[in-house]
């Protein structure tokens, strides 16, 4: 389907402006573009009632504590992003474990001021996993398109309750099984809990298909996790990513990787009441730094409707 006249391409910020909260003219644009700002105005209420026609929203397992994020409704559902002022390399969101969210969805209730020159103004931002596929040498390319990422973890009880929706040890290895039942072909999970802590190993793919245009896409975490410090809100400990084989990613790599994607990365140029939808797929996302700590932007996360 062609681009909906509400469309704007913005050649600052490298992402489609949709100006309409229309359900069906938004699942469209993403269809189309995989990532789309709308600039419609509306309050908290108008974003969540978008989002409750698109996905069935999904509770994040940081959410179990207020150390990384703080709930914004009764459900949980809706959060505030990261904590921290600091910059976020490129990651896909919950890709080290199984019910990675279809999309995410971003509100900006407040954009952070500018304070100097050196300030990066807390932008969120976004990379094409498919385009820098495509910009990668032969040789990274056909490594990356071949190699299978491993992520140990381990999860505290307030964590797994919260990821699983569980009270209890019995109702967690059977919500593990259920999950173990829907994986993606090319996914794997074993998980085994000793005493309260859940440890758990998750394999998949270092290049993954696209919700949406069957296209293949490098839309991973690992360079979140090699390039962003430990912090108070960032417990990177307990997430570990190894190849199939258990060897490190290739750090010449992971350099060339991270250059291109460098370039290839834009930011959203944040306004009041802007809304930020992304195939969590094919899009990789991170944030620029800041110090302004009035900064608000709420996220809701979770799987896509089946339409009817």
């Amino acid at each position: 389907m062609s681009t909906p006249s509400a469309i704007q391409e913005n050649t600052t910020e490298r992402i489609a402006i949709l100006d309409t909260r229309e359900p069906d003219a938004v699942r469209e644009a993403l269809k189309e573009h995989g990532a789309i700002v709308i600039r419609a105005g509306g309050a908290v209420s108008d974003f969540e009632e978008l989002s409750n026609e698109l996905i069935t929203p999904m509770v994040h397992h940081s959410t179990s504590t207020t150390v990384e994020r703080d709930v914004v409704n009764r459900d949980g559902t809706t959060s505030t992003v990261n904590k921290g002022m600091d910059y976020i390399p490129l990651h896909r969101e919950g890709s080290y474990a199984p019910g990675c969210p279809d999309l995410l969805m971003l509100y900006c209730v407040k954009p952070a001021d500018m304070n100097g020159p050196d300030d990066t103004g807390g932008q969120t931002t976004l990379c094409d996993g498919v385009e820098l596929l495509n910009a990668l040498s032969p040789k990274v390319r056909k490594f990356v398109e071949d190699a299978i990422l491993r992520w140990s973890w381990s999860a505290p009880p307030e964590r797994w309750m919260a990821a699983l929706g569980a009270g209890t040890q019995d109702a967690a290895i059977e919500r593990l099984n259920l999950l173990n039942g829907r994986l993606a072909p090319w996914e794997q999970l074993e998980a085994k809990f000793e005493g309260d802590t859940l440890h758990g190993v998750f394999q998949t793919l270092c290049v993954i298909p696209t919700k949406w245009g069957n296209r293949r896409s490098f839309c991973n975490s690992l360079l979140i996790y090699h390039y962003r410090q430990a912090t108070d809100f960032y417990p990177k400990h307990m997430y570990v990513p190894t190849m199939g084989d258990g060897q490190p990613f290739p750090a010449d790599m992971l350099e060339e990787i991270s250059n291109l994607a460098n370039e290839r990365t834009h930011s959203t140029h944040w306004r009041a009441k802007d809304i930020l939808i992304f195939d969590n797929s094919r899009y990789m996302h991170g944030r620029t730094g800041f110090t302004d700590t009035s900064r608000q932007i709420f996220v809701r996360m979770g799987y896509v409707k089946r339409e009817s």
